[in-house]
Order: C-alpha cells, then structure tokens, then sequence
C-alpha cells in the first residue's frame, strides 16, 4: 500500500469516528452502539472484567473459610464463560495458539500439566480439578482476550475492574464492618484491626498496590488523564494503607521505581546518589561504632511490626515455621504434590496456606512442578530487566516481591495477579502479532464506548 493509499484510509477512519461519535447524540443511539459491537470484544471486555473483580471476592466473616457458597458458584459461571471464550478464540485464531505453545507462556501450560496430574492424589480431586481447569480457562481467555482487545483496552478492562473491587471495599469498609473489617490475632490474646473490604486484607493489599501501578501508568505513559482516574489512585493508596500490608506497600513502590527508572537512575542522577550515599557513610560509621546496633534495629523495628515485638519482622510474622513445616510436607509427597486447593487441610495449624509463591507451586504439584515454576519465576525477573517495560516490568517486580511471603497466584479459583502475570508474560509476543502497536483502533460504534 502506497503513502498516499494510507493517508486517505487513515483519514477515511477519521472521518468515520467523527461520524460515530455525532451519531451518540440520544440514549437509544447509545443502546444501539452497544448492540453494534463484536460479540467476541463484548464477550472478552466482560469476561476479563468479570474474572478480575470477582474471582477473588470473599464476603465470610471468617476469611480463612473457604466453602461452595453461592460467591463460588458465580465465579465458577464466570470461569466456565472464560474457558469457552478462550477456547473458541484458540479454535479460530492460529497467532492465540502459537503464543500458548511457545516461550514463556507454554511454561503455564506445562504448570497446568501437573496441577492436572496431582489432582489424581489429592485428598480433593474434585476441588484440585477445578482449581485446574480454573487456571487453565483463565490463561486461555487472558491470551485471546490480549488478541482481540488490544493490548491498552485490555489493560485499561483490567483497571476498571480493580477499581470497582477498591471502591466496594471501601463501601464494606464502612457500612458492614463485620465483613469489611479483619480482626488480626497478635500476641497475648491481642488482636490488631487491618481493612479486608471484599477479601482477606493481604488480598486488598494485592489489589490496591496493583491498582496503584497499573493506574499510574494508564496516567502518564497512556495518556488516560481524568479526575476519576486519581480519586481511584488516591483510595487505592489509602486501602494499601489500612490493609496494613507491609509486603504490598514494598512491592508497590518497587513497582513504581521500575516504572520511574528511566527517569530516576539518570546520568543526571547519579551524582546525586554518590552524594547521598558519602554522606550517609559517616553516620552508619557513628551509629556503629557509638551505639548498640541490634537494639537499635530492634526498637526502630517494633515501629512497623503490627504487635510492637521485633521477632513478629524477624520471623516474617511468623512464616519462617510454615515455610519449614511445608518444605517438611513437600519431602514427604514430592513427585505428585498435594493437588491445588488442599494446602488448608495439610496447614490447618500453619495459616492454612504456604505463604510463598514456589512453596505453593511445589506443595501442589511437586518437585518437577516446583521446578518448572522457579524456571518461569526466574525467566520473568530477567524479562524484567532486559526488556524493561512500563506496565509488565512493575507488575512482574511487584508479584515476586509478593510472592516471598504470600502464594500470591495460582489461588484456589485463578484471580487477578495471576491474569496480570500471564499479560507479562504474552505481552511482546501479542504486540508483535498487533504489527508492533500497543492499542488497536476502534471497529465499531460500541467499541468507541469503551
């Protein structure tokens, strides 16, 4: 196609949406433009909408309580629509197939392999099946989804959705505190108050902290700059806050850091980090030498620690006993696993859960699971740093800092992190397949509204 061709289709193109857009004039014109759009974008604008603001959602009173509630039956409607979606985009598009058999993608394939295998020796075959075919239809739909949306319209459904889940948490915050409030035990018989909102407070911290992240970048590296926008920043900060979760609030402004980079680690800069770093050399040196530096730590640490005792930080609130006791069960069983969803019953005693992302991986599906699940751990963190990128770069940086003390992804029925972390993972192989572009422009009336 020649230049002059391009030029009067892209204008053309103009010309059309300015058409459009003159069209939504009257709600009816606003009805018929939605009935106007794809069914295979609305369905993939619902489903990825859907998938990420419901699947983690927990209205028990008792967080840790996992049960076939009617919450669990929605979800588990939505990820049937999900594997569907997914399947048929897998049927009917060659690229969506070549992603998921090829590098990095096909190692969640492979991890899905053996959480299928170890559901046969789980002591919750039907809940370990389910929890893997809920893996397996959200990677399916998370990829097609990429495909057919666009890379930015699918990250901006993603936002949307968080958003929602920070807003109702806050709502559930205050007007019903018996579910929006988690009473933490501490020490001593004493308990500590973290917002939960819709889920477990170390959830809302995950959601908040990516809410932040992803938010920001929308802002100011896509141009999506609106009031709206910055009040959904501003509570998400604020629910990261009261959820009382240190590892999220870490790995937030990690996150952010590794978006920033470029403009904090400058040549400019770094002068300015060799003089910090020269004057900061002598009072460590003072401190050191002048005064007792184990106690000093101790006592700044009881500032951050949510009992007012070091030890709580020392012992990573007490995860250094779990992580030993499930590496202790995963020496007993390690060539299948436990199967997904059963950590509850073997770790009762041990908060129900491994609190480590791997741990999880091999506590489910075993040691040649596990290892499959460090190559794709430590191929992420390299992606990170050789090919930077605003929006996978920070959300890969802020998951693995999660995952040191929380599973984080591959939950009992497949949520948000592990969606975000499965776009990371896609991302280049999508743009490259989108003929370089990030955004894809809109196909129809409907498509305008999103």
């Amino acid at each position: 196609m020649s230049s002059v061709d391009s030029a009067r289709l892209d204008q053309e193109r103009e010309l059309e949406r300015e058409r459009i857009l003159d069209a939504l004039q009257t709600p009816a014109d606003r009805v018929r433009a939605v009935l106007d759009v794809p069914l295979n974008l609305l369905a993939g604008i619902c489903l990825v909408f859907m998938v990420t603001f419901l699947n983690l959602i927990n209205l028990q009173v008792d967080k840790d309580v996992v049960a076939l509630d009617p919450q669990v039956l929605v979800k588990l409607m939505v990820i049937a629509g999900a594997g569907l979606y997914g399947i048929i985009g897998a049927m009917e598009d060659l690229r969506i197939r070549r992603i998921l058999f090829s590098f990095p993608v096909f190692l969640v394939v492979i991890l899905a392999g053996f959480y299928f295998l170890s559901s046969f020796t789980s002591i919750k075959k039907e809940h370990s099946l389910v929890s893997t075919i809920a893996l397996l239809s959200v990677l399916l739909m998370t990829v097609t989804a990429m495909m057919q949306l666009g890379l930015v319209r699918f990250v901006t459904t993603v936002f949307h959705a968080m958003s929602l889940f920070v807003v109702l948490s806050w709502v559930v915050y205050f007007v019903w505190p018996e579910v929006g409030v988690f009473m933490e035990p501490i020490t001593d018989g004493e308990f500590t108050q973290r917002m939960s909102g819709l889920a477990h407070s170390n959830t809302l911290g995950q959601y908040a902290g990516l809410t932040v992240i992803v938010g920001v970048a929308l802002y100011h590296f896509y141009g999506q700059r609106s009031t709206w926008r910055l009040i959904v920043i501003g509570l998400a900060v604020g629910a990261l806050l009261a959820s009382l979760s240190r590892t999220s609030a870490a790995a937030t402004v990690a996150g952010l850091m590794v978006m920033y980079h470029r403009s904090l680690f400058t040549v400019g800069n770094r002068k300015w980090f060799i003089i910090g770093a020269m004057l900061l050399l002598p009072v460590l040196l003072l401190v050191a030498t002048q005064m007792d530096v184990g106690e000093l730590i101790a006592e700044k640490m009881t500032i951050v620690s949510k009992s007012g005792d070091a030890d709580e930080l020392t012992s990573a609130t007490g995860r250094a006993e779990i992580w030993q006791y499930s590496m202790l069960l995963i020496s007993k069983q390690p060539l299948t696993g436990y199967g997904a969803a059963t950590s509850k019953y073997f770790l009762e005693d041990y908060s129900m859960y491994t609190h480590n992302l791997l741990l999880n991986i091999a506590f489910s599906t075993g040691v040649f699971g596990g290892l499959v699940g460090l190559v794709m751990i430590l191929h992420q963190a390299a992606w990170a740093v050789r090919r930077p990128h605003v929006v996978t770069s920070a959300v890969i940086v802020f998951i693995l800092i999660n995952g040191l003390f929380e599973n984080v992804m591959f939950s009992i029925i497949t949520g948000m992190p592990t969606l975000l972390w499965i776009m990371s993972m896609a991302w280049f192989q999508v743009r490259e397949f989108n003929g370089g572009e990030e955004s894809v422009k809109p196909l129809s009336l409907g498509d305008c509204l999103v």
